[in-house]
């Protein structure tokens, strides 16, 4: 019988940016019988991963915007997983790990580099800490924008929500790595003495609902704090109002959750702790901007004419309001939105705010000891509540991954 020989020809790949695995197609021609001959596909899975290579998931004109999630995660940040990339890839997330140490306090901090390279398994206990899981979210913020720039993706526009905000800035090239940790740990700090005896809930509503639902618990000291999404809404405000307004949300059919933020933030009570932070960062060294940065409490782009320490000292006490932004950085000319950090909760937000939006999640969560892994929703925000999700509230049948606790 007369076959066709295996021509030798490029394998394609298709890129698999959430596990990092480049996913080999093998093309077989069929024996020839006097048909057509049809080729047949076979999808091969790696043995082990191989280097991911992000810019093979753009086209050549698009336009990235790069995602700051608020403070903390859901999960350990996965940054073993970005120094497996490309050998760039791994002297750029070790670079950013040794500056942002370098920012922190001398005692009283554990290595960075050992929670989140050497030993991730040790990161939960280290990241009972105060402080701790913020500073290793911020760092693995910078990471990932060093290392996703090692593959090829430059980002035209940034994006920074609440905490989120000074990661975004030193990406911008607005200040060193070590002076953003310096900014972050003493925000850490004003906000555990100021914001003591009040939190924040989730309510998975938009602002004009929650808002009834807040008249109805009569708590005007709860306010909303951040708008994630079209409907899913952040408040702050007192721990016994804010216990009011969620016990009322659940008769009205409105799904709500405490966050684990044991403290006010974007509340006017915050009010003098804005400016005790400002006065503590404001001798850091301002430069040039150097990627446009949207912000979703000022609700427009930064320019050098600004005073960023004073628009970052804002977002304590101002609400964010995060789908406006995704939305002006989209008109400004952005079509791809990257999670600059672990999972993909703010890639999804940008997918709920924005029609059609395209985004890429190149950095998955590690999972929690003794659990398997999550998908990779991880919510970049305070750690969820005891038996949530990782977005804060257990998603509705085929709503999986729409919400988002960040903060």
């Amino acid at each position: 019988m007369l076959t066709r020989p295996t021509v030798a020809r490029p394998i394609p790949r298709v890129n698999n940016p959430i596990s990092g695995f480049l996913f080999h197609i093998k093309i077989v021609q069929r024996p020839l019988s006097g048909k057509k001959s049809e080729p047949s596909f076979q999808v091969r899975r790696p043995r082990v991963p191989v280097s991911f290579r992000p810019a093979e998931e753009l086209k050549p004109d698009d336009v990235c915007a790069f995602l700051f999630a608020g403070t903390g995660s859901a999960g350990v940040p996965d940054l073993v997983s970005p120094t497996r990339w490309s050998p760039a890839a791994a002297r750029a997330v070790e670079d950013v790990l040794d500056a942002v140490q370098e920012g922190l306090p001398r005692t009283g901090w554990p290595s960075l580099r050992a929670i989140l390279l050497e030993n991730p398994g040790g990161y939960r206990a280290a990241a009972r800490a105060p402080g701790v899981a913020q500073l290793c979210g911020y760092a693995a913020s910078v990471a990932v924008d060093r290392a996703l720039r090692t593959g090829g993706i430059q980002p035209g526009h940034a994006v920074g929500q609440s905490f989120g905000e000074i990661a975004a800035l030193v990406c911008a090239g607005a200040f060193a790595i070590a002076d953003g940790a310096r900014m972050a740990v003493a925000l850490v700090e004003v906000l555990a003495r100021h914001g003591a005896g009040g939190g924040m809930g989730m309510l998975e509503a938009g602002e004009e609902a929650t808002r009834a639902v807040i008249a109805a618990a009569d708590a005007p000291e709860v306010v909303v704090a951040c708008l994630n999404a079209p409907e899913v809404t952040v408040v702050s405000g007192p721990d016994k109002p804010l216990e009011a307004v969620l016990a009322e949300a659940a008769p009205r059919g409105v799904r709500a959750v405490r966050l684990a933020v044991p403290y006010l933030s974007h509340h006017p009570a915050m009010a003098g702790a804005d400016e005790e932070w400002y006065a503590a960062i404001r001798g850091f060294p301002q430069r040039p901007l150097r990627v446009r940065v949207h912000s979703p409490v000022r609700g427009r782009a930064y320019t050098d004419a600004d005073d960023l320490h004073r628009a970052l000292a804002d977002c304590v006490v101002s609400p964010v309001r995060l789908p406006e932004a995704l939305r002006a950085v989209h008109a400004a000319g952005a079509t791809v939105f990257t999670e600059a950090g672990p999972g993909s909760a703010l890639c999804r937000c940008a997918r709920l705010s924005v029609p059609d939006a395209r985004t890429l999640a190149p950095l998955r969560e590690r999972p929690s000891a003794g659990r398997p892994a999550a998908p990779p929703s991880g919510a970049a925000g305070a750690s969820p509540a005891e038996g949530k999700s990782a977005a804060g509230i257990s998603p509705a049948p085929g709503r999986e991954g729409e919400l988002h606790d960040g903060h």
